[in-house]
This record gives structure tokens, C-alpha cells and sequence, in this order.
């Protein structure tokens, strides 16, 4: 990492005073290099000061051989570099954070069985498209093998249950050829998103429910399973 930096920036100040400045085509190679060892950095659990400390480390170093013309230039640019490394530092730690997120939100999902015979998916926060595909696949393997006559999806706990990725999971899952002979019983979703999800499961031929309430729901898919809820009185 640190090799190719030097590398590059041995380059870039062989160019010339005037190509030291951002965006010269000089620098494009120096700026790349100084990106990946901030994004680098940051996968390797380093910090933000740790980043700057690399690169007044080596700007220090630099200044020590740099001919007197070249100083104020060279200052200007480690400066510039300063902002690329800890730019890139950043985005990788956005990306790695939202990439764990995403994982534990996909393996922590509930994906139960009610009884023996009904299975329920429970949606939480805001999953990406590929969560969600990971979610309704495990659902579906409980669908066939207990041979559930309906499959209940509640997502009134997700942060919007019209987002592009819950709409683009949910019509693959009603196109799932298992599907055309399960009923799925939607909880928590809106009126227009419901209709929506209608005309697709029409599409697919698939019988879609829904309910607001997840008891109703669940007394639902009781007795489409043939099992009675009997309330006890005191």
C-alpha cells in the first residue's frame, strides 16, 4: 500500500510544480493511491488520525529532499491528499457499517414457524434487496417443508414497506412457483401498496390476503389450516 503511494507520488512531483494541484492528470494515479490506502485503513480497523498521521509522516519525509522551489507546492498537495485519504476512509467505513447492518438485519430477521404447519416472516428496518431475498428463501424452504397451506408476512415493522427493495422482493417472491399454491397473508401494509401486490399475485396466480391487525391475520391462517382458536374465559 504505502510502496505504490510513494510510487506514485514520486511521479507526480517529477512533473512539475504546476501539475501539483488537484485534478491535474498528473496527480490521477497519486489520488487513486492515496484513496485506496484511506480505504484500506479503515478495513483494517485503523482511525481517521491514524490516516492523517501517515500522510504528514510521509509529507515530512518528502519535505526533507524537496528542493526549495517545490516546498509551498508540495505542502498544498499533501494537504489535497490529506482531504482524498480521509474521504475514502470514510466512505469505507459508511460501506462496511451499512454491509454489517445489512447482515445482522438478514440473519436476525425472524423466520418462525407459528405451529408445526404455519410459517410467519416478521420484516424489521430497512433490509436490502438481497436481505430480503435471503429472508423469503428461507421462508420458502419452511413453506415446503412442512407443506404450509399459507405463508404470513408482516412488514408493519419495516421503516417503509413501499421502498423499491421490499416492492422488488415481494413481487419475486409472489413469481416463486411454490407460491402459486400458498396463500400469502400480508400484515401492516398500506392500501395502495395492498393493490399493487393484488394485481401481481393475480398475475402470478396467487391467493393474497390482507389485514391490518397481525391477530386477525393469525386467525386467519388458523383456520385456513383447520385449526381452531378456542379463548379461554375465567
Amino acid at each position: 500500500m504505502t510502496s505504490g503511494l510513494v510510487e506514485a507520488l514520486s511521479f507526480a512531483v517529477s512533473s512539475g510544480p504546476d501539475q501539483l494541484r488537484p485534478g491535474s492528470p498528473a496527480l490521477r494515479d497519486l489520488e487513486k493511491a492515496t484513496a485506496f490506502a484511506g480505504a484500506s485503513l479503515a478495513a483494517g480497523g485503523a482511525t481517521g488520525f491514524e490516516v492523517a498521521a501517515l500522510l504528514l509522516a510521509l509529507r515530512d519525509a518528502v519535505l526533507e529532499h524537496t528542493e526549495l522551489e517545490l516546498t509551498r507546492p508540495v505542502e498544498g498537495l499533501f494537504e489535497w491528499l490529506a482531504v482524498v485519504a480521509l474521504d475514502a476512509f470514510a466512505a469505507a467505513g459508511r460501506r462496511a457499517a451499512a454491509e454489517r447492518a445489512a447482515e445482522q438485519l438478514e440473519q436476525g430477521t425472524p423466520v418462525v414457524l407459528l405451529t408445526p404447519e404455519l410459517p410467519a416472516v416478521f420484516l424489521v428496518g430497512s433490509p436490502t434487496e438481497d436481505a430480503l431475498d435471503s429472508i423469503f428463501a428461507r421462508a420458502m424452504l419452511l413453506v415446503v417443508r412442512v407443506g404450509a397451506p399459507c405463508l404470513l408476512v408482516d412488514v408493519s415493522g419495516l421503516t417503509d414497506a413501499a421502498a423499491a427493495p421490499v416492492r422488488g422482493a415481494v413481487e419475486r417472491l409472489l413469481g416463486h412457483r411454490r407460491m402459486s399454491s400458498v396463500e400469502l397473508v400480508i400484515v401492516g401494509a398500506g392500501v395502495d401498496l395492498v393493490r399493487r401486490w393484488r394485481d401481481l399475485a393475480h398475475t402470478h396466480r396467487v391467493t393474497l390476503r390482507d389485514f391490518d391487525r397481525f391477530d386477525s391475520a393469525l386467525a386467519h391462517a388458523f383456520q385456513s389450516a383447520g385449526l381452531n382458536v378456542i379463548r379461554r374465559t375465567t
